[in-house]
């Protein structure tokens, strides 16, 4: 998919969310369960289809690398799959800053502070992006945890994520930059802010709200 033509998307699905899910492409939802005050314990995400994954997003941190001193965005998951087969898992995260800065999981990411960083928040069975790629099969027993990196950019009091690849569900649409058919995926969204200035010294946790996780084709 051209590279403007996805840059267009972005900006689309943010003024969506924005508006509370009115409009074609989201579709807010209104999630179960309370979450505890630190984001840790949040609901897992609704399937759309039959066949989609069990993903259980975990905490957005923000932490220094020691070594570099070097600050990078970091998200914890768990995958697992309950669809009753073998099920391919290829995920995409995207962070929307609050300028307007895109950051894709993994660009931009020095491998050395990137293993540091991964070895800091994670546990010993915890999967990078590429990694955990692959065939997942059924049951609980085979889920997994994985770990996305980003680097610090742009400006957090206001950031959206965008995760993609754990449902079947899609569509196709015209690319307007083209004219040509492009496809789209049913993404997940959550909006976190970071108030005030962080302290370099120590992780910060984005806060959210669950009730405005929203689903949207991306």
């Amino acid at each position: 998919m051209p590279a403007n033509f996805r840059l267009s998307s972005l900006a689309v699905s943010a003024l969506a969310i924005a508006a509370c899910g009115a409009g074609v492409h989201a579709a807010a939802f209104a999630a179960g369960g309370a979450a505890q005050a630190s984001g840790s314990l949040i609901p897992k995400v609704k399937p759309a289809t039959a066949n989609d994954l069990d993903f259980r997003p975990g905490t957005l941190r923000l932490v220094t690398d020691a070594e570099s001193g070097a600050r990078f965005w970091v998200f914890i998951y768990t995958i697992a799959n309950k669809t009753g087969k073998t099920q391919r898992f290829s995920p995409r995260f995207e962070l929307l800053m609050g300028d307007g800065t895109i950051l894709e999981a993994g660009r931009d990411v020095p491998v050395e502070a990137g293993r540091r960083v991964l070895r800091s928040v994670g546990s010993d069975q915890a999967l990078d992006q590429f990694q955990i790629m692959g065939e997942i099969l059924d049951g609980e027993a085979n889920a997994r945890e994985g770990v996305v990196v980003w680097p610090a950019k742009g400006d957090s009091k206001e950031i959206t994520m965008f995760v993609s690849g754990m449902s079947s569900a899609f569509d196709r649409v015209k690319d307007p930059a083209t004219g040509k058919d492009a496809i789209i995926r049913r993404s997940w969204s959550r909006q976190y802010s970071v108030p005030g200035s962080p302290d370099p010294r120590v992780a910060s946790e984005a806060s959210f709200d669950p009730i405005k996780d929203a689903w949207l084709m991306r």
